[in-house]
């Protein structure tokens, strides 16, 4: 802070307190992707966040709700397919993030081989489908499941241990979620 004064041939006036403000600063965006149709909340992580205005997904701009210094959060907006620059303005001016955040279609779940496995779990499952890069959950019923993402159009589960019977698999991304056609059943 310093004391600003303004003076005329009529005299100076009295200090007025003037303050300067740091910069924003990004230093991570979590998560990195959303839907299509918006409403992931994102939280983004840095410093000098007190004072942001606005948070920027492209040239589409949202109020953030800040958190801290040190952290806020915005509702990302829906949004064609894609990446786009992820920015905050605050009073101090304006941070980039290093990285994108992507618009992503949600997944369409097209298939899994096998279709049977053990009630004690451990049989590898091949999900097939479209839009499955950013998978964060695989679940057999209500079950999560151990999984590995192979390519936006494959993802190799392990199947947890179950009772006997039939349950779904549902596969979650950042774009949304979609069961598989059928159903897995667990036989004895």
């Amino acid at each position: 802070m310093v004391d600003t004064t303004v003076t005329t041939p009529g005299g100076t006036s009295n200090p007025v307190p003037f303050y300067y403000v740091l910069p924003p600063v990004i230093l991570d965006v979590s998560p990195a992707s959303g839907p299509l149709a918006g409403g992931s909340t994102v939280t983004v992580t840095g410093r000098n966040l007190t004072t942001a205005t606005s948070v920027l997904f492209g040239g589409t701009a949202v109020t953030p709700t800040v958190l801290s210094d040190s952290e806020l959060t915005a509702v990302s907006p829906a949004h064609a397919a894609g990446e786009v620059a992820l920015a905050v303005t605050a009073q101090g001016g304006t941070a980039t993030a290093s990285g994108t955040f992507g618009f992503v279609a949600a997944p369409n779940v097209t298939g899994f081989s096998p279709t049977t496995g053990l009630p004690a779990g451990g049989t590898l499952v091949d999900i097939t489908g479209t839009a499955l890069g950013t998978t964060t959950q695989v679940t057999f019923g209500s079950v999560p499941a151990t999984f590995a993402v192979l390519s936006d159009t494959r993802v190799a589960a392990v199947a947890p241990s179950q009772s006997p019977g039939t349950v779904t698999i549902t596969l979650t991304t950042t774009g949304g979620s979609d069961a598989a056609p059928g159903v897995f059943l667990y036989l004895l």
